[in-house]
């Protein structure tokens, strides 16, 4: 099975892929490790990124891909980045494949209860690799 975990954090979106095979899990994210988004008001920049996502989607078939959501709140110490709903929007209209949304407290929860058996080989994918793992382990 091919899980993908996406986080997105303002203008970047950060991703993890793994497959598992016979208990074993690889990561097989391969040089898409995460993408910007430089000026969300080029039409060709939004363009390029959406095709960019869409292709690594179809190139590597995943089975499941999920983004983890972010905190709507309208507090202004934990606004969100409005750049980064256009993304998950781009992301979300990918027509192959059904993807996931799941909240920062369920991905904890399931952490806690079972320890990530690998390490992304960069800090910024963490979130990004739980949540690859969380989709293998669940229905």
């Amino acid at each position: 099975m091919k899980t993908l975990g996406i986080e997105i954090k303002a203008n970047v979106t950060v991703f993890f892929a793994i497959e598992e095979k016979d208990g074993a899990m690889t990561d097989i994210t391969g040089d898409m490790k995460k993408l910007e988004l430089g000026d969300d008001e080029s039409t060709e920049e939004v363009h390029e990124f959406m095709n960019i996502v869409h292709s690594y989607f179809k190139n590597m078939q995943f089975d499941k891909i999920g983004i983890l959501t972010r905190n709507k709140s309208v507090k202004a110490k934990f606004r969100v980045s409005p750049i980064s709903f256009k993304l998950e929007g781009f992301i979300q209209i990918y027509p192959d494949q059904k993807i996931d949304f799941i909240t920062p407290q369920s991905l904890r929860a399931f952490i806690k209860k079972n320890e990530l058996p690998f390490t992304p080989k960069f800090g910024y994918q963490v979130s990004a690799a739980e949540l690859a793992y969380y989709l293998s382990k669940k229905s």
